[in-house]
């Protein structure tokens, strides 16, 4: 079930860099060909951007793609390497946690606002910070589980 989430989450990513592809690509030639801008395109740009980025922390957190160095982590034992782990780990659900808290404050108050050239709500832009949070959690418990516990 989780890899089948994941190749969901994978495919929404590409269909949101094929957007904002489409949409930036679209300006340029609208700009330099037509000599007409359109309005709304750094917009759509800037917010698919902001979703592609925290999903794609999601799946980078999922993967262990974030940078890190564990050149002194892998010199330990064994038992060092899972406090140093559970420390980082920890430090991450914290971090996280704020995210998700801090999000759905954005959320709330993104309801009562509109961006300026789209006209959309500004929720539909924020619910991102608590979603890919979310994501990001779950995925730091998966790695936890696996790294932690599990590994000997």
């Amino acid at each position: 079930m989780e890899k089948r989430f994941y190749a969901i989450l994978r495919t929404v990513c590409f269909l949101l860099m094929l957007a904002m592809v489409t949409i930036i690509f679209t300006q340029v030639v609208a700009r330099y060909a037509f000599s007409n801008s359109l309005s709304w395109s750094e917009e759509a740009g800037r917010y698919i951007f902001v979703w592609m980025t925290f999903l794609g922390a999601a799946m980078a957190v999922r993967n262990r793609q974030h940078v890190s160095l564990d050149l002194i982590l892998k010199s330990l034992p064994i038992f060092p390497q899972k406090i140093l782990l559970s420390i980082s780990y920890l430090s991450m659900m914290i971090f996280t946690s704020v995210l998700i808290y801090g999000g759905f404050k954005f959320v709330a108050r993104g309801s009562r606002q509109a961006s300026s050239a789209l006209e959309i709500p500004m929720n539909y832009v924020y619910v991102v910070l608590p979603l890919a949070g979310i994501l990001i959690f779950a995925y730091l418990i998966k790695n936890f589980y696996e790294d932690v516990l599990v590994r000997r």
